[in-house]
């Protein structure tokens, strides 16, 4: 991400504000004798590095602002005494510029002498040697010895403190990149240059350390610092790396594109991607350094099948999917097709979800078929869907910067997406309003021009007072809304009576509040709502998401840049999963399984009559279990014992199966419950594609090979497929491995707004966006462009959002507000990160109970003391955690890690569309843990025995709140 750049250049894929400046009146001018023509306010270094010259730099970066401090960038003006330095001057009208001679080279020189007299000369000894700025201008300039003499009297002591980012002060040119980057790109601020002359140093907060300093560890410092003064330990430790891939991140759903370095078959460290397009050479702490899992000694590398007496035994691949195939054909055929469903992952690639997909319809003859956007976006997308016809958010990240008003909807994307995150607090630190919806004191809530703390579970009530508001005084464009929506008057009747004021008494907020955000959304030019699992997981999300497209249907607030509606998605591919049909009533492009076209396409394709039975949900599945009717699951990398609600309800079902595979990289809660367990890959050892949060297909490379034992999961797939006698497919012959780019094709030929994708041209443009009609179709940034939704009547639809409470509130036994979330070091369940060096930083290690102060005070809790956290369902144990990020009345906890079983906690309450469970919206109550007592975790199900209550009452601002 570039940050305001003074002429709007910009390289490399990176830009701070999401656009180009308006474009001013051309200037025409000479470089070495080329002419130039650019925008007025383009700077020389951009104008002359576009006729392919160049000059050297030391404290440029096409991701910030210019700096002007080296001076090696100099160039000559004709008709000038003196040089001027290029990256932050404007081009003039008819000059002549010239960035060599003998001249410059001599000035060149001698600032280099001046920065090299302060710099060690033991470049043999340098982890930056051959890739270093200064060494490359040095030889550039001639420069083998300086004359003057080392200034420094003592060498300042390496700083190892951080498990990531090394620091080697005594190698430091004072160029502050690093100090910039951390303003301008990561918006942590964190970093500043301290002292003068040779003494100068980096600091990091009141010179404290990095981590003491609340460092994020995305180490964009690394990424920009011209020497090695800032290195991470993959290059200290292994050297240069022999190959280096270009893939797409893992973690989160902004889809960072990645350098993946590798060194002797193993990943020795990875970069951000210059040319990203999404995330524009940043990255995070779990994209940039969490990959150790990869290569970990507890990956699974054989397959596992259960013995009789429950414990597991090593098995041969033959014999494990002989075991596969044999019981998938016989409960298959003795209890039917229903008697079968799978779970696809969002962390597998779309062509392996489309596989298995395929599989459950083609092979099992069955639509029981989910993946993980069951319990968390499946709102976005039902509501998306119905309302505007696509199951997708509307705008690019990009388009922040062509906001004037975000509106931020339970979601904390600084923590669980850093880098679009990152990238919303750059375009609010540059004039943008931003409005957070948020019952916690979220990083982005202290930049907001206003903060509602709405409680848990009040969303749908502030919506609809918000949207009373933009009814009641004038905000509606009714011009707009009779051209392109319908449902106006049904939602005014709904609305009618939802005063701010009757809002504020649900939500615990002042109604000023909720009236000030209303009027702000309606006086805005271009403004957008961007909402996470805060309202999909809080109760009745889909009503809420309804609500907030009524209200940017209502004042044109849709189809063009900088306005719109965009849920941002949790995982990796948690979009593409969806995307390609691992849904029990849906095709790939979200083509309903009852729509006689889109059966007729796939009958055509497929060669077989797609199944007509109504197909399990994932919470469907589970009771199914119990009832008996469900006798066999697949499930591809999803942990659903540790990361579903109800934990025992879902141990309970997993149990009662007759035959459950699980298909995982390593062992997790779930796997314990299998008969048979197939070991597969990262995505580090695969092809194929994801689809990130804004509709963005991005390829997915193989970087490294599949540990020995281990099978790709499209392969596994596909071969149990054939061993079942049927060709997905997939493969160039049996035998043969999944053709990725094969099963894109077929994926595009059965979705029309996919049509237009397939390898060749992901390769060539880096990504596309969905819709993309044909091979000529350049993809679509803004959905429902003019105000025409993709709705066959191209009408947007207002839909009536109904109050209801959520499905459980605090009362006299529990009267605390339990909300869950993630945090920055961790990713969902922590199978991953939990795996790697993240787990060395202080705030990775463990999960806490977060408590505001007061609470904790009435209830005689210490900072760091264990508690047991009990709900209607079971207790866990866990170190509490005061904070003021916590309103009152509620409490805090993540879902990251196995041993606090945090969802053994949460109800089965769940959105009445989609199914969606009430993560956020979960009553407790806090107990003190003796210290002679042993741990207990209640998983039985059984009532929970009342025990004295330790509560700071009800709340006062609102409880914490959710995030994605």
């Amino acid at each position: 991400m570039m940050i305001a750049r003074a002429d709007g250049a910009r390289s490399n894929g990176s830009r701070s504000n999401g656009a180009e400046p308006e474009a001013g009146p051309p200037v025409s001018a000479t470089i070495n004798g080329k002419e130039v023509t650019v925008p007025e306010g383009t700077s020389i270094l951009t104008a002359l590095r576009r006729t392919g010259a160049d000059v050297p730099t030391l404290c440029y970066s096409d991701q910030m602002k210019p700096f002007g401090a080296c001076r090696t960038c100099l160039v000559e003006v004709e008709g000038r005494k003196k040089p001027v330095a290029s990256c932050h001057t404007a081009v003039a009208e008819g000059a002549t510029y010239r960035t060599h001679s003998p001249f410059l080279t001599r000035l060149r020189k001698n600032i280099t002498e001046l920065i090299v007299s302060d710099h060690p000369l033991e470049c043999l000894d340098c982890t930056a040697n051959g890739r270093c700025d200064l060494q490359d201008l040095a030889m550039d300039v001639g420069l083998r010895t300086p004359r003057y003499e080392d200034p420094r009297t003592h060498n300042p002591p390496m700083d190892n403190s951080h498990p990531f980012i090394k620091l080697e002060m005594d190698k430091c040119i004072g160029c502050a990149l690093c100090v910039r980057a951390c303003d301008e790109v990561q918006g942590s601020f964190i970093l500043a240059m301290e002292g003068r002359g040779y003494d100068t140093r980096v600091i990091a907060g009141n010179d404290t350390g990095f981590e003491e300093a609340l460092c994020v560890s995305c180490g964009q410092c690394v990424s920009v610092c011209p020497v090695a003064a800032l290195e991470e330990p993959g290059t200290r430790e292994h050297g240069l790396p022999d190959t280096q891939v270009t893939t797409t991140c893992s973690y989160c759903g902004v889809g960072c594109s990645l350098n993946v370095n590798v060194k002797d078959g193993r990943v020795v460290n990875i970069e951000p991607n210059p040319e990203g397009s999404a995330n524009q050479g940043h990255a995070c702490v779990k994209g940039r350094f969490a990959h150790q899992f990869a290569h970990s000694d507890d990956r699974l590398t054989s397959p596992l099948i259960r013995n009789a007496d429950g414990s597991f035994r090593e098995a041969s691949w033959d014999e494990a999917l002989d075991l596969v195939t044999r019981k998938f054909t016989e409960i298959r055929d003795e209890h039917g097709p229903e008697a079968y469903a799978s779970i696809s992952s969002s962390r597998c690639t779309n062509e392996e979800n489309f596989l298995m997909q395929k599989f459950a319809r083609v092979v099992m003859g069955t639509n029981s078929i989910d993946n993980c956007s069951r319990v968390c976006h499946s709102p976005s997308a039902y509501g998306l869907g119905q309302a505007l016809g696509t199951g997708a958010g509307t705008n690019p990240f990009e388009d922040v910067f062509h906001s004037d008003l975000i509106m931020l909807v339970g979601a904390n994307p600084t923590e669980a997406h850093p880098v679009f995150g990152s990238r919303i607090k750059q375009a609010v630190l540059q004039g943008c309003k931003l409005v957070v919806f948020d019952p916690r004191n979220i990083e982005l809530a202290q930049l907001a021009d206003l903060h509602v703390p709405l409680r848990p579970g009040s969303n749908v009530a502030v919506v609809n007072a918000m949207q009373h508001v933009l009814i009641d005084e004038g905000y509606v464009d009714e011009e707009f809304v009779a051209r392109h929506a319908m449902g106006l008057e049904e939602v005014r009747r709904e609305v009618a009576e939802c005063t701010p004021e009757w809002a504020a008494e649900i939500a615990g907020v002042d109604p000023e509040l909720i009236r000030r955000a209303a009027r702000m959304y309606g006086e805005a030019e271009a403004a957008q709502f961007l909402w996470g699992l805060g309202v999909t997981e809080a109760g009745h999300g889909s009503n809420t998401v309804f609500g907030m497209i009524n209200m940017a249907v209502m004042t044109g607030n849709i189809g063009r840049p900088g306005a719109g509606t965009s849920p941002i998605r949790g995982q990796n591919n948690v979009q593409g999963a969806s995307d390609v049909g691992a849904l029990p009533d849906v095709f790939s492009d979200y083509r309903p399984v009852t729509d006689e076209a889109a059966r007729e396409a796939h009958r055509a394709v497929w060669g077989v009559e797609p199944p007509t039975n109504k197909g399990l949900r994932i919470p469907d599945m589970f009771d199914a279990a119990h009832a008996g009717t469900l006798k066999c699951m697949y499930v591809l990398a999803e942990d659903v014992a540790q990361s579903d609600p109800n934990t025992t309800h879902v141990e309970g079902a997993l149990e009662a199966l007759d035959f459950l595979v699980v298909q995982e990289i390593f062992m997790n809660p779930t796997a314990e419950f299998a008969d048979v367990v197939l070991p597969g890959t990262t995505f580090l050892e695969k092809d194929g594609t994801f689809v990130n949060s804004d509709r963005r297909i991005q390829r997915v490379r193989q970087v490294i090979d599949p540990l020995p034992g281990t099978k790709v999961d499209g392969d596994i797939v596909n071969t149990i497929a054939r061993r079942m006698g049927v060709d997905l497919g997939a493969d160039d012959g049996p035998g043969t491995p999944v053709n990725a780019g094969k099963v894109m094709d077929e994926i595009a030929a059965l979705s029309p707004k996919w049509g237009g994708v397939n390898y060749q041209r992901l390769e060539e443009k880096g990504f596309l966006q969905w819709p993309c009609w044909d091979e000529e179709h350049p993809g679509t940034p803004v959905v429902h462009a003019g105000g025409e939704t993709l709705r066959p009547d191209g009408k947007a639809r207002l839909t009536p959002t109904p109050w209801q409470e959520p499905g459980e509130l605090p009362d006299e036994e529990d009267p605390v507000m339990l909300t869950t979330g993630r945090q920055l070091f961790h990713y969902n369940v922590g199978t991953m990160t939990r795996r790697t060096d993240i787990v060395k930083l202080d705030l990775a290690k463990e999960e806490t109970l977060r408590i505001h102060p007061r609470d904790a005070r009435q209830m005689g809790i210490e900072d760091g003391e264990m508690v047991e956290v009990v709900s209607r369902r079971g207790r866990v144990k866990v170190r509490a955690e005061l904070t003021k990020a916590t309103n009152r009345g509620t409490v805090f906890m993540t879902f990251h890690f196995p041993e606090s079983r945090t969802n053994l906690l949460i109800g089965d309450a769940c959105d009445e569309y989609t199914g969606c469970p009430e993560y956020k919206v979960c009553a407790v109550r806090i107990e003190k843990v003796p210290e002679e007592a042993p741990r207990s975790d209640d998983a039985s199900g059984e009532e929970v025995a009342p025990a004295p209550a330790l509560a700071g009452g009800a709340a006062e601002t609102g409880p914490s709140g959710p995030e994605e």
